[in-house]
């Protein structure tokens, strides 16, 4: 006699526990993780489009960088690659900072904008969580909301 019961069970409790859990909370699209897999998403767009420029960071903390934009983001700005000024990012930009040591990325550091705030994260490229998005942003917003910020986004500013 076959036990297909049992069996089946089987295969049903472990389709149920391996289901991703964002379909189930969306809250969980805004974790650290689920970020820094949009930061390697190869469909976003670089500042000015252009992919091969490394900006010097020397105006600020995180060093020689590459700045892209998801499609939400990207379509806010203007022909010159720049937010215009007074203008806001629309809930669910994503502005990504790659961090570079030599010709490596080392460091992501991100904006997400979730219900009209900005949601700040800083994450290597192997997941290690230098600053998580549910900390306090005080930390970043001190120096994004430095005179000629667009959006609390000051790269416009300097480059």
């Amino acid at each position: 006699m076959k036990l297909v019961f049992p069996c089946t069970a089987v295969v049903v409790a472990l389709l149920m526990f391996c289901t991703k859990q964002q379909g189930k909370n969306p809250a969980l699209a805004y974790t650290d993780s689920s970020l820094l897999d949009s930061c390697k998403a190869e469909n976003l767009y670089y500042y000015k489009d252009d992919s091969n420029t490394l900006l010097s960071g020397n105006t600020g903390p995180h060093g020689t960088f590459k700045l892209r934009f998801n499609s939400l983001a990207h379509k806010a700005l203007t022909e010159n690659g720049k937010l215009p000024q007074n203008g806001k990012f629309p809930d669910g930009s994503l502005i990504v900072k790659d961090i570079y040591q030599g010709q490596n990325i080392s460091l992501y550091a991100l904006m997400y904008k979730r219900g009209g705030s900005w949601l700040w994260a800083e994450i290597e490229p192997g997941g290690s969580v230098h600053y998580s998005v549910n900390k306090n942003p005080s930390a970043c917003t001190g120096c994004h909301s430095q005179s000629g910020n667009r959006d609390l986004a000051v790269t416009f500013h300097f480059y």
